[in-house]
C-alpha cells in the first residue's frame, strides 16, 4: 500500500477552540485533497520533536498556518504569534529557498498580528481572520487547488528511477561506427549520457559521451537509434576475443560467429544517474568487420 503524502497543519493548541480549528483543517485536506493532513500534537521530548515534527514538515507536500494572538511583545503594543509557528514557517522557507523543496501554503494571521521574523522576508500573502469559520471557509477553496505535488521527494525519485526498464539491443556495426537501438517501457524520459560496450568483462570500446549538440533523450513509451564512433572497430576486438579463428580456407558463411556483448548505459533520469545494462548476441562477420544484432 502507497503511504499518502501528508500537509502539515501549523495551529496554535492552546485553548481547545484553536484544538479543534486545527483538527477541522486536517479534515478538509483529506476531503479535499489525495493527501493526509498532519496536525502536530505538542511533543515534550527532544526525539519526538525531532521524529513527529521535523521530519513530518520536511516531508510534506503542503503547509496550513494559523496564527493565532499570544500576546504582547515587552516593551512594545506589538501582538505576536505563537514562536514556535514562526520557526515552522522559517524551516518551510528554508526548504523551498536553500533546499529546492516546494510547498503547497496557506498563511493564516489572526488581526493584529505584526508582520516579524522571517515573514518579513518572503512573500507569503497571508490572509487575515478574525475566527475560526473565515479559516475554513477559505480553506474550502484553497485545497481542491492542491493537487500533483510541487516536489518529489529523494527516496521517492530513487524508487522512480529503480522501476525505469530499458530495453537495449545491437542493431548493427561496421569499422569503428555502431548503432545500438533503446527502447523506453517507462513513464520518464532518459537521457544517455555514456555508452561503453563490453564482452567476457573487457571493454571492447572507448567509453562514448553524449554530444553536446545531439542530446540522446529516450521519450516515455518511446525509441531512439543511437549511432556513434566506437573509438575502435568492434568486431575485430570481438574476433580477438573469440580465439582470433583462422579465416583462411573457409566459406563465407562458416566465417561468421556468434558472441554475446554487454552495453551499459549511464543516464540521467529525474535528476538522477543510473546505469542500465543489457547482454545480447551478436553476429560478427570478421571479414569485412561488420556486426548485426539477433536478439
Amino acid at each position: 500500500m502507497v503511504e499518502r503524502k501528508t500537509v502539515f497543519i501549523s495551529c496554535g493548541q492552546y485553548t481547545e477552540e484553536e484544538r479543534e480549528l486545527g483538527k477541522r483543517a486536517r479534515n478538509l485536506v483529506e476531503q479535499h485533497t489525495p493527501y493526509e493532513g498532519y496536525f502536530a500534537e505538542t511533543q515534550t521530548t527532544l526525539k519526538a520533536l525531532s521524529e513527529n515534527i521535523l521530519r513530518r514538515l520536511y516531508e510534506s507536500v503542503g503547509l496550513i498556518v494559523i496564527m493565532h494572538h499570544r500576546g504582547k511583545i515587552e516593551g512594545y503594543s506589538t501582538d505576536r504569534a505563537s514562536v514556535w509557528i514562526e520557526q515552522e514557517v522559517a524551516i518551510a522557507t528554508l526548504m523551498e529557498q536553500v533546499l529546492g523543496r516546494p510547498l503547497y501554503v496557506a498563511l493564516f494571521v489572526q488581526k493584529g498580528i505584526a508582520i516579524e521574523g522571517i515573514r518579513q522576508q518572503i512573500q507569503l500573502n497571508p490572509i487575515e481572520f478574525t475566527n475560526g469559520e473565515e479559516v475554513i471557509s477559505a480553506l474550502q477553496t484553497i485545497l481542491p487547488t492542491w493537487k500533483a505535488p510541487l516536489y518529489i521527494g529523494d527516496d521517492e525519485r530513487k524508487k522512480m528511477v529503480d522501476s525505469i526498464v530499458l530495453l537495449i539491443k545491437t542493431d548493427n556495426a561496421h569499422q569503428r561506427n555502431y548503432t545500438i537501438q533503446i527502447e523506453n517501457a517507462s513513464k520518464f524520459d532518459v537521457e544517455v549520457k555514456r555508452i561503453c560496450l563490453w564482452c567476457k568483462e573487457q571493454r571492447v570500446s572507448k567509453p562514448i559521451y553524449r554530444p553536446k549538440d545531439a542530446p540522446w533523450t529516450v521519450r516515455a513509451h518511446g525509441y531512439l537509434p543511437i549511432q556513434f564512433d566506437a573509438g575502435e572497430t568492434v568486431a575485430h576486438r570481438l574476433w580477438q576475443l573469440a580465439g582470433s579463428p583462422s579465416l583462411v580456407g573457409k566459406a563465407w558463411a562458416q566465417q561468421l560467429f556468434q558472441i554475446e556483448v554487454r552495453i551499459v548505459l549511464l543516464c540521467e533520469v529525474l535528476g538522477l544517474e543510473k546505469e542500465f545494462e543489457e547482454n545480447k548476441t551478436v553476429q560478427v562477420d570478421p571479414v569485412n568487420w561488420h556486426i548485426n544484432g539477433i536478439s
